[in-house]
């Protein structure tokens, strides 16, 4: 019989976590040992912000930051923060996946022209998109990993062109839920040409492995951006944040609350990951967070998940999913039957590589005196 968490609403049924004697699981140590301190350190952390973005303008360059744009919740208060509060000057940088809802681009739409920031898309071709989605999805189970390679692909290019130094994002272990790599895989450069490598498509992916070359890749860690997360700074507050953005910027969503709702995929991929690992319940990760961060009762978390639990069903457009990515039910069991099928392509970082960011990393920090977390890219 698997332990639940005493704290939040993870079991050791969840993949890669663990509860230990005192009935608190992984996750929430983990949250604890980086977080934990967050209250006493809430002044520290804004001045190490403010260090970091003067920074950023002490650049001079066209612009002090670029920000990720999907049209959620989070990238568009982002955005919202450094234009409005911070004053930098910003470019918002669109990964089109393919999948962005079209209340997703009237929200990128509303923000970009409301803050008076420039704004880019960045896509390839549909076509290969496409192929590329249908051989991850086949090969691994998960499609996802082709969009988050593409963000990072945008971000990158688009921070090198206009000389960007610093990229800030939404995205931060404290508010975002609980990923083990048996259940999620991102873009990551090393997943992404395992699961590739040898294919037709190897050729025509090229395009979305940027970076991918000891020329590039020394140009990243001596000249390129650093990256921060704003929730590692600020708080975090949902209420707060869509009172925000929905009275200032017009932001809509068919559920106010739900994420990733600029994605048409997303339930899909809740749907996919619930039929592979039945203990994951669409939005129990999530909750689980705003339980651990404070943000949600236990009590109202559970009642959330019991609701979602006894509401799963077939998405209404796995059809238009499958039809799209030219899928057969048949395959789609297999990939369901055989959930850690990914594993394979998962591979260690090279050591002089990690090397490299590790020194970069410490060398921006020790020049700027910031202690939250940092990326350098």
């Amino acid at each position: 019989m698997s332990c639940t968490c005493s704290r939040c609403l993870l079991s050791e049924d969840v993949p890669g976590l663990l509860v230990d004697a005192d009935g608190i699981c992984s996750v929430c140590r983990e949250y604890d040992r980086k977080w934990g301190d967050w209250n006493e350190r809430r002044a520290e952390r804004l001045v190490a912000l403010n260090r970091v973005l003067d920074w950023a303008r002490g650049k001079k360059r066209p612009y002090d930051v670029l920000v990720p744009l999907s049209g959620g919740k989070d990238s568009t208060y982002v955005l919202y923060m450094c234009r409005e509060r911070f004053g930098l000057r910003c470019l918002a940088v669109t990964w089109d996946n393919g999948f962005l809802t079209e209340h997703a681009r009237e929200n990128i739409k509303n923000a970009v022209d409301l803050l008076g920031v420039d704004h880019l898309y960045y896509g390839i071709s549909s076509q290969l998109l496409i192929r590329l989605y249908r051989h991850f999805f086949l090969e691994t189970g998960f499609f996802c990993p082709v969009c988050m390679r593409g963000i990072r692909v945008a971000v990158e290019r688009a921070a090198s062109a206009f000389g960007v130094s610093l990229v800030i994002t939404g995205t931060s272990s404290r508010t975002e839920e609980y990923i083990a790599p048996e259940f999620f895989q991102g873009g990551g450069l090393r997943f992404f040409k395992a699961v590739l490598k040898g294919c037709p498509l190897e050729r025509e992916a090229e395009v979305l492995m940027y970076g991918d070359d000891w020329t590039r890749r020394m140009e990243r860690v001596l000249t390129s951006y650093a990256e921060i997360a704003l929730p590692d700074y600020l708080d975090w507050n949902y209420d707060e944040i869509f009172r925000v953005i929905s009275n200032e910027l017009g932001w809509r969503a068919p559920v106010l609350d739900a994420e990733h709702a600029d994605c048409k995929a997303n339930n899909i991929v809740d749907y996919f990951r619930y039929i592979k690992f039945p203990a994951l319940v669409p939005e129990m990760l999530r909750f689980s967070k705003l339980v651990t961060a404070g943000q949600m009762t236990k009590k109202e978390a559970l009642r959330r998940v019991a609701e979602n639990r006894a509401a799963i069903a077939e998405p209404d457009n796995l059809d238009w999913f499958l039809d799209t990515l030219e899928v057969s039910r048949e395959q789609l069991d297999k990939l369901v039957a055989d959930p850690l099928r990914h594993m394979k392509y998962i591979e260690e970082p090279g050591r002089l590589w990690s090397i490299l960011r590790t020194l970069k990393h410490w060398l921006l920090g020790a020049a700027l005196d910031w202690r939250s977390p940092l990326k350098s890219y």
